[in-house]
């Protein structure tokens, strides 16, 4: 029994040992045979490898190696045909007259074939991208995300003679052909024509040559897109033999609208008026690097940076953007400002912006934006002269931060953000004026001259600001401390007729000082209403009730004031404010528009003159004429209705 068992471990040593020998056997065996793979067999694999997952139809009508024995041989295939998937009509993919390649075997059976020495002749190749982003030399149905899937080619020498290509791009509009050739003296070349977005366009693409040069050294590149809707240029080097994963390159691009161009890089941009820009950009696997940016759009002057990452399945944008100038509408092309020339003439024009703010198209995006903008520019009369902030984007909430809105005077701080996770986009608002001079906001000259500060709180939903704005809630305030009132001004709010008639006569510039002003308005479901509005002279008061009804933009307002002294002769009839934002319309106390009451005429004084003096004799007095201004009024604290306003 003891003897049986010293002898058990020797035995299982020898028997592992000879184990051990005959998978190395084997091995050898195997490898040996791999050296000698037949050309019927790689036939076979070629044949599964251009077939592909999309099972198209594939002839080929013969492979050899060059070698009976080698691990890394010359594979010749002839007479191959490759048909187009069913989804991109009838035709040939790919038809080659003859291909050689020097590949390595293990790496054409594992499917993963690199092959760094080709031979081409007689390629016809026909390259189609559908509506839908599908493309004909992918095994998938759509564009690809991932480019390391597909690693640049690790080629020593590329030759190709007698070829010609076809590309149709139908999501971009684009479709051009033309012969391309690669070889040892002139390196790649390759020049087309056809159309981009059904105008003339000639495609022409040169790069280095590749017999002698290492593969891994930096390969020069020249390309241009010339057409009446987009020239394009780009002058770069990728890092290695036609390696486009990774490259640098100087761009240049010139359109009659910024959406050409992005019907060719497809970043998601908009239609614009003619750019001419001008950028170094740098290609890393799948992140873009904007590393200088500057040109026009219109006549608005930019530069800046970004960078434009792809991380777990979304985009993330980082940039810095800085214009000397900026016109808006330069941010809309022809038929954008068409639409927007319609829409005034058929509903008006309108303070409240029909910016759309609905980000259901901008996909898996995240990034911030910090953005500057010297001297804004506009086609109409505007206080807005600057503007600065930081513009970021997380999961569809849209947040403007640190915003500063320089104006004629003053300045507009705050934030604005936009909520689209769910349902339509939510717009909230919480801006602060400050320093601003009211004639420049409201341009009525010297009449009231006062600096205003403000705070607007609005929230609402809507694809387009004003949409938002039209059904929002919360509040906008408008408030003064001190100034001065033209006196005839200050006596018509107190509805002082003697006072007002007196002040025409005697000193029509005349000043009194003003207190306070405070517009005070809370929002309920796009309704602005009184809270209170109200303006304390030195020698009348006035307060308001009414409504501003945002959708539309329509005003209904009445003040009714009362003189602080002895007041011979009351107006009857109060100050009504109606019309719309953009045009007002003020009706001073029977004298007609606001402009009448700086110089009426000696008729409109006579009128109110008459009906006042019947109201004070009692003839045609009522109730409502006895409400129209108030009996005794008082003073207002302004410290205490300027603060509740600016909370």
């Amino acid at each position: 029994m003891n003897d049986t068992n010293s002898r058990f471990p020797a035995f299982a040593s020898r028997r592992i040992r000879l184990i051990i020998a005959a998978i190395c056997a084997v091995l050898l065996l195997i490898i040996l045979l791999l050296g000698a793979v037949p050309a019927s067999l790689l036939q076979s694999l070629i044949h599964q490898e251009l077939q592909g997952a999309s099972d198209r139809e594939v002839e080929i009508g013969a492979v050899s190696r060059d070698s009976f024995f080698s691990y890394s041989p010359i594979i010749t295939v002839r007479d191959v045909r490759v048909a187009q998937p069913d989804w991109a009509g009838k035709g040939d993919f790919l038809i080659v007259k003859s291909i050689s390649a020097r590949v390595a075997v293990l790496d054409v059976i594992a499917g993963n074939a690199k092959p760094d020495r080709v031979r081409i002749d007689g390629l016809d190749i026909s390259l189609i991208r559908s509506k839908e982003g599908r493309r004909n030399w992918d095994d998938d149905d759509a564009d690809s995300d991932d480019e390391n899937e597909n690693p640049a080619p690790v080629l020593t020498d590329l030759d190709i003679s007698n070829s010609h290509f076809s590309y149709t791009d139908r999501k971009r509009d684009l479709s051009l052909d033309g012969p391309i050739s690669v070889d040892s003296k002139n390196g790649l070349r390759a020049e087309a024509s056809g159309t981009f977005l059904k105008s003339k366009a000639t495609l022409s693409i040169t790069a280095g040559t590749i017999a002698g040069t290492d593969p891994s050294a930096d390969y020069p590149f020249k390309l241009s897109l010339q057409s009446p809707a987009l020239q394009l240029t780009a002058k770069g080097q990728m890092q290695g033999v036609l390696n486009a994963n990774r490259f640098t390159a100087s761009l240049s691009a010139r359109a009659p609208t910024l959406k050409n161009l992005d019907r060719i890089i497809e970043a998601g941009l908009f239609g614009t008026q003619p750019i001419n820009l001008r950028a170094n950009i740098r290609h890393e696997d799948k992140d873009w690097f904007v590393t200088k940016l500057n040109g026009s759009i219109g006549r608005s002057r930019l530069s800046g940076k970004a960078d434009i990452l792809k991380r777990d399945g979304r985009t993330k944008i980082n940039a810095d953007i800085h214009a000397a100038t900026l016109d808006f509408d330069d941010l809309a092309d022809d038929a954008g400002l068409a639409r927007a020339a319609a829409l005034k003439k058929r509903i008006g024009p309108r303070i409240l912006p029909n910016t759309r703010i609905n980000l259901s198209k901008m996909g898996p995006t995240d990034g911030q934006m910090d953005f500057t903008i010297d001297r804004l520019l506009s086609r109409r009369e505007t206080v807005f002269r600057s503007l600065k902030g930081r513009l970021s984007l997380d999961h569809k909430v849209v947040r403007i931060t640190n915003l500063v809105v320089g104006l004629k005077s003053g300045k507009m701080t705050g934030s604005v953000q936009v909520d689209h996770r769910s349902g339509a986009p939510k717009l909230m608002t919480d801006l602060t004026l400050t320093g601003a001079s009211l004639s420049d906001l409201i341009g009525n000259g010297d009449i009231i001259t006062a600096n205003i500060r403000g705070r607007v709180r609005l929230s609402g939903s809507g694809d387009t600001v004003r949409e938002a704005l039209e059904k929002a809630d919360g509040k906008a305030a408008m408030v003064a401390s001190g100034g001065s009132v033209r006196a005839t001004v200050a006596h018509v709010l107190g509805q002082n007729l003697s006072g007002a008639v007196g002040k025409i006569i005697d000193d029509p510039q005349a000043r009194v000082p003003l207190r306070c002003l405070v517009a005070n308005f809370q929002a309920s479901n796009g309704i602005l209403t009184p809270a209170p509005l109200a303006v304390d002279t030195e020698i009348s008061i006035g307060r308001g009730e009414g409504r501003i009804v945002l959708d539309g933009e329509k005003i209904s307002l009445v003040l009714r004031g009362g003189a602080k002294g002895e007041s011979a002769l009351r107006i009857v009839d109060p100050i009504k404010i109606s019309g719309t934002l953009t045009a007002p319309e003020v009706s001073v106390a029977g004298l007609g528009k606001a402009e009448a009451a700086e110089k009426p005429s000696l008729g409109d004084v006579l009128k109110v003159a008459t009906k006042s003096i019947g109201s004070a004799l009692g003839i045609g007095s009522s109730e409502k004429q006895d409400q129209a201004f108030i009996q005794k009024p008082k003073s207002l604290n302004c410290d205490a209705v300027v603060a509740a306003a600016m909370r």
